[in-house]
């Protein structure tokens, strides 16, 4: 057993709280103290690790609120939170759930319990929201208790202690006809004691639920059975708020009903807060389908990257093999068909490694003096043979680009080399790629376009994700290539766009300013 205490400025709306934290962890016990501390709660704690210590501590304290972890190591919690309502009925609970919790956190709000609180989502001001939540449940459920314990007292008394109470009292005869309301019901309503009596009640009750709340307070009149709804009521400002009504009958010595006293609650706020717990329950099954997408998504991006890889492989193992039993001209062609699949699973690797940098925010340029024409004609060379085998014709304008500007070389090359490998790619045999260049007004602006399928328009948008491959990407690898161009021209302070047409072609622009805004 521990027991700690903050000593902190109070905070408003809550005063100093006798707290439990019932948890096996001490790294989430260290997690409440700190949101505790920062946010301000003054409270004084005691900590148990097991149920069989926070069960002593109910039986000698009486707390605020306990703040107790559905899984402990030597009692389920549904015993545990059962054993401590035993004990203290009113005491509020909130329970502590991890990943997978919420089933087990929803049986125990059935059960009774005040609150959730998932720990992965903790924060000082959630905790805050619970425990204000939990500690004026608790004294609201302490006040219905009381007042409807004295409802059953004499009518006299009755009358004194409801106007004096927080809900909207009233009291019917037998037949249910209402004769009395307390002043919090005439003053919400903005009606006077004779507009209410009788079945005059009926007008702030909202139309859709009228004639049903009217069905059940017959029926229970003639049943003499005790009845409970919640229904909205109209307010003397025009607004409706709803309400958790309550009406119990009142029996003469002989068991024969003299009347019924009833009572409305406001309950605007926890429907609200449960609409917002459901809410956040909708959210994690989103961000729960989300990662189990992302996790399908990389299973299959790694069955593409090692089918990928073990093609060129495949090819080395093979023209290496062959390479010590040949001479000339065919050795020489081997010795280029192992170059080549080393570049192709060189640039996959390549494309992994920026990717990940990307995700995790490590990725950066380096600015310096490049002469663009420069590393566009060094593209053109190294696509020059792809597109003669492919009897692509290759346009090249680049005598605008300008001679040097502030860039990344080699990433700058990256992605006009990409741009060019995918143009090449998916045009057809006699189809035309062309590059266009030019620096103008203080832009680097480069063009690829291709005369190959085109990208069909719902596919546009999504283009530059990572992982991408549309129908025409079939032969595209990972789908990693056009995202890190993405990402590279974007660290620049540019931007790139697609525009495509369906049977006529592809064109991607890329515009990133020519000089660093430092210079």
């Amino acid at each position: 057993m521990t027991s700690t205490g903050t000593a902190t400025a109070p905070r408003a709306g809550l005063d100093r709280l006798r707290l439990l934290v019932i948890d096996d962890d001490e790294t989430d016990r260290l997690a409440v103290r700190r949101c505790l501390q920062q946010s301000g709660i003054p409270a004084a704690v005691n900590e148990a690790r097991s149920a069989a210590e926070a069960l002593e501590f109910v039986a000698a304290t009486a707390y605020d609120c306990v703040l107790l972890d559905y899984y402990l190591p030597d009692m389920p919690g549904l015993e545990v939170f059962e054993r401590i309502r035993a004990a203290s009925p009113d005491m509020p609970v909130v329970i502590f759930t991890g990943r997978g919790d919420e089933d087990a956190a929803v049986e125990l709000m059935r059960a009774g319990a005040a609150d959730y609180l998932p720990k992965s989502s903790m924060s000082p001001e959630r905790l805050a929201a619970a425990l204000r939540h939990a500690t004026e449940l608790a004294r609201a459920t302490r006040a219905r208790r009381l007042a409807e314990d004295e409802l059953r007292a004499q009518e006299s008394r009755f009358r004194t202690l409801a106007n004096a109470i927080s809900q909207l009292a009233w009291m019917t005869d037998a037949s249910g006809a209402r004769y009395w309301f307390n002043q919090r019901w005439l003053d919400y309503t903005g009606e006077t004691l004779e507009s209410m009596q009788g079945w005059g009640w009926q007008k702030v009750h909202h139309p859709d639920h009228i004639e049903r709340v009217t069905g059940i307070i017959r029926r229970s009149c003639a049943s003499g059975e005790p009845w409970e709804d919640v229904y909205p009521l109209r307010g003397g400002n025009g607004t409706y708020r709803w309400f958790l009504s309550r009406a119990l009958p009142v029996r003469r010595a002989d068991g024969a009903i003299a009347g019924w006293v009833g009572t409305n609650t406001d309950i605007t706020d926890q429907k609200n807060a449960a609409a917002e717990r459901e809410a956040l329950l909708a959210r994690e099954h989103e961000a729960r389908a989300a990662a189990e997408h992302a996790s399908a998504a990389r299973d299959e991006l790694l069955a593409i990257v090692a089918h990928d890889l073990r093609n060129p492989l495949q090819i080395i193992m093979s023209a290496a093999r062959a390479v010590p039993s040949l001479a000339g001209e065919k050795r020489h062609l081997y010795v280029q068909a192992i170059q080549r699949s080393a570049r192709e699973m060189n640039r996959l690797i390549d494309d992994l490694l920026d990717s990940s940098r990307m995700e995790r925010g490590n990725f950066a340029i380096e600015r310096r003096p490049v002469d663009l024409r420069q590393v566009l004609q060094e593209t053109r060379e190294l696509f020059d043979l792809a597109a003669q085998e492919g009897k692509i014709a290759l346009d090249w304008d680049v005598d605008a680009a300008g001679e040097t500007v502030s860039a990344d070389r080699d990433r700058i090359f990256q992605v006009v080399a990409n741009l060019l490998n995918n143009a090449i790619k998916f045009t057809p045999e006699g189809g035309r790629v062309s590059l266009r260049a030019q620096c103008r007004e203080g832009n680097i602006e480069i063009v690829v376009r291709d005369s190959g399928p085109g990208i069909p328009a719902a596919d546009l948008a999504n283009v530059f994700d990572r992982y991408w491959q549309g129908d025409r990407a079939s032969r595209a690898g990972a789908g990693l290539g056009l995202s890190i161009c993405k990402g590279i021209v974007e660290a620049h302070g540019g931007r790139i766009w697609v525009e495509s047409t369906a049977g006529v072609g592809t064109t991607i622009h890329v515009a990133i300013p020519a000089r660093s805004p430092e210079a």
